[in-house]
């Protein structure tokens, strides 16, 4: 659903939230709901934090038309919670489940902020941030490669996690009331091509890995 609706938004003006607000929220509940739902998780102190901060966005949207200051502040808010729940899966124990569902919670984080750029004038190659994760999912299915995997370069996600951070800093500047049009399409196109290369460095890999298996199976 969100590779359709993010295409939609391209083609909007900026005043497109005022009308498509609703039914942007009610995507990001039922996008929410269902991961909670498909993951059997929010058991555990981690869990819960990333979903409280995975439903602070569904008001975002409103939030931000109104004051785009206090609508800034939320989304620092929502953005600081990601660094609360995984210091708790480091100290309590991670899980698989709460492993996807804290990458999945970033996506919609970069989609919503994403979305809201566009809506206060940004270009719509800030679009690419959130469309890139779906691509690459479907690519890897597509493939037959293992992209459910959260983390996969053999379980290390370092880059992934300094890029997502950079990403987030990157929007959430951008997303800063009056920012000068110059900078906020130099950091979101900026944002766009670094998180380019970190997709294409983890498809090379799995590339890679799979012609490795390939060659060991025909040499046994």
């Amino acid at each position: 659903m969100w590779i359709p609706t993010l295409l939609l938004c391209t083609c909007l003006d900026e005043t497109w939230i005022a009308t498509w607000g609703s039914p942007i929220a009610i995507l990001i509940f039922c996008s929410t709901v269902s991961l909670l739902t498909v993951l059997k998780a929010g058991r555990r102190p981690a869990d819960a934090v990333t979903l409280a901060r995975a439903f602070l966005l569904v008001p975002l949207p409103f939030i931000y038309i109104q004051s785009a200051w206090t609508g800034l502040a939320l989304a620092v808010v929502i953005a600081s919670l990601d660094m609360v729940d995984g210091a708790l899966a480091r100290r309590l124990g991670p899980t698989s489940a709460g492993a996807i569902l804290d990458m999945e919670t970033d996506q919609l984080t970069v989609t919503t902020f994403a979305l809201l750029l566009v809506s206060a004038g940004s270009g719509p190659q800030v679009l690419l941030l959130p469309l890139m994760r779906p691509a690459f999912v479907l690519g890897a299915w597509m493939c037959k490669l293992p992209a459910t995997n959260p983390k996969p370069i053999d379980g290390d996600n370092s880059r992934g996690r300094r890029v997502c951070a950079i990403v987030m800093v990157a929007l959430l500047a951008a997303m800063t009331p009056e920012m000068n049009t110059t900078l906020r399409e130099t950091l979101t196109t900026s944002a766009a091509l670094l998180l380019m290369w970190s997709f294409s460095g983890d498809w090379q890999f799995l590339m890679r890995r799979r012609k490795a298996t390939m060659e060991h199976h025909e040499l046994h």
